[in-house]
């Protein structure tokens, strides 16, 4: 078999001008240090709420429901008509099953997982055409049930989806080669996949952590001196006056009429406030945590190749200790711009037209640092800059190598979004399946909507662990190849091949700054 050589390897080719960045002479030191201990000392704080405030109120609901449970035990217990409850057996049905649906997600996301790295050409190109067979098929149902506004959207709709695919078929090989580079590096450290797994773990536990700090502090925080003279919550009222809470408002944008609202402290809404960042902080610092490892493991297998070990251990070291602060900064901004969207949302449901300016804005900004933290984090994971080195770095390289509008190219989200909806849409069927093939055993009363949404999580949840590893990897497989293709093409000369052929086609003229004809 003849072994592949890379173009700048060839006769009387010219080498390609390497753009890494120098490493920072400190990559050792800690980075963004002010963050890292905001964090941890935020997360010790919602600990202690924990402690303090939510746990004792949980303990004195128990003890009151138990209480209400044993004074009724006297009392004459009525008939019930079967399934018309949800009994302790429908619950250790229900957890069976789940615990069935999660293995069964698994398999299929192991499946899907293959499929999209052995297939990836195929999964683009499918996942376009279906998006178009899609939007036609509900403008066909729209005619058949008679309404023909619904049916012209969906057609537009269509229309628009092929427009698209046309618009980007020539880019599809070069997805495909990205995603399959990317996917080769993760395959290679398969210890990502279980370190993902393990911090979804973490995910839930700060959810369930900051959920019982939160109840706490809400009940501290709530006003104790209402109006006595109003009426309760959800009344119709017409001045705060009214309102045993003094609050008269809108429900949402579209109601008519104003009714009492709940009451508002202004220091329960400053803690609130602060609550909602800590809980976005702390799920967007993991997320990102993972999505670093990922980049320093993808990083070193570029240069080093198949033979380097105990790779994505250094690089989960490097992003818990070293890079933290700077995973930190870049997560907290994003958290503090989540928070004052769903505030702006909150006031846009009580008709407030500046709010709806304010979440419009609020969005695109999201959006933007998203988008910054996505490209900053591979370079914090790579070369431990701090988080606005890592941004400037990478944008610099994007723009020396005319490949800012190449970032926006986004076929392979779309692709893996699809892969991990379908992943759900199947064991949503299969949970379908068995509450009809099983009614003995799954017989209470909405059990056909509660099996197919728990297959749907699962599908869901479980899909895109892999599948968002591989997105990070691609991302920085393109920030790799970007920086040093040279690298690439002595590691793994075949795959390099792959990337730089998919490379010309798509992007043509970008890739005479690689290697000029």
């Amino acid at each position: 078999m003849k072994a592949a050589v890379a173009p700048e390897f060839k006769e009387g080719a010219k080498p390609v001008l390497s753009l890494k960045p120098e490493a920072p002479a400190n990559a050792n030191h800690w980075k963004d240090l002010p963050f890292a201990v905001a964090f941890v000392v935020h997360v010790l704080v919602v600990f202690v709420l924990m402690c303090a405030l939510g746990v004792p109120l949980l303990k004195k609901d128990v003890a009151a429901i138990a209480s209400a449970t044993s004074s009724s035990s006297t009392v004459t217990t009525p008939v019930v008509a079967p399934n018309s409850g949800f009994s302790s057996d429908d619950m250790k049905t229900v957890l069976e099953v789940a615990a069935v649906l999660a293995v069964v997600a698994s398999l299929v996301a192991f499946v899907m997982f293959n499929l999209v790295i052995n297939n990836a050409k195929f999964v683009i190109s499918f996942t376009l055409w279906f998006n178009f067979v899609l939007n036609i098929a509900f403008a066909l149902f729209a005619i058949v049930a008679g309404i023909p506004v619904v049916a012209v959207i969906f057609f537009l709709l269509g229309l628009m989806a092929m427009c698209y695919r046309c618009f980007v078929r020539k880019r599809i090989p070069f997805a495909a080669a990205n995603l399959q580079v990317g996917a080769a590096a993760v395959q290679q450290h398969y210890f990502v996949f279980p370190l993902a797994y393990a911090l979804i773990v973490v995910q839930l536990i700060w959810i369930v952590v900051w959920a019982i700090a939160l109840v706490g502090v809400a009940t501290k925080v709530a006003p104790t001196n209402p109006n006595t003279n109003g009426t309760g919550f959800g009344t119709n009222c017409t001045l705060p006056k009214d309102c045993l809470s003094n609050v008269c408002g809108h429900t949402n944008s579209t109601t008519i009429g104003t009714t009492c609202l709940s009451p508002v402290a202004g220091g329960q809404v400053v803690v609130l406030f602060f609550m909602l960042v800590s809980f976005y902080w702390g799920i967007t610092v993991i997320k990102n945590v993972l999505h670093t490892t990922v980049a320093g493991t993808v990083a070193t297998w570029w240069v080093a190749g198949s033979n380097a070990r105990g790779v994505t251990t250094g690089a989960f070291r490097r992003a818990t200790t070293t890079s933290f602060g700077s995973v930190c900064f870049g997560s907290l901004i994003v958290a503090i711009l989540q928070t004052l969207e769903l505030i702006a949302k909150e006031s846009l449901k009580q008709g407030d037209w500046v709010a709806c300016v304010a979440q419009c804005i609020l969005s695109c900004l999201r959006g933007i640092m998203e988008y910054i933290n996505r490209w900053a984090f591979i370079y914090v994971g790579i070369y431990g800059y701090t988080f606005m080195e890592a941004g400037k770095h990478v944008f610099t390289l994007f723009h020396n190598r005319g490949l800012t509008a190449i970032v926006n190219d986004d076929l392979i989200g779309i692709a893996l979004t699809f892969v991990s909806l379908a992943s759900g849409v199947i064991c949503g069927a299969l949970g379908l399946a068995y509450a009809t093939l099983d009614p003995a055993h799954a017989s209470f009363s909405g059990a056909k909507v509660v099996f197919p949404i728990l297959g749907l999580a699962f599908g869901i949840g479980v899909t895109l662990v892999p599948l968002s590893i591989v997105d990070s990897a691609v991302a920085t497989v393109f920030v790799c190849f970007a920086e040093d293709p040279s690298a690439f093409a002595r590691s793994h000369p075949e795959l390099h091949n792959t990337m730089v052929d998919a490379w010309r086609v798509a992007h043509p003229d970008a890739m005479m700054a690689f290697y000029p004809a």
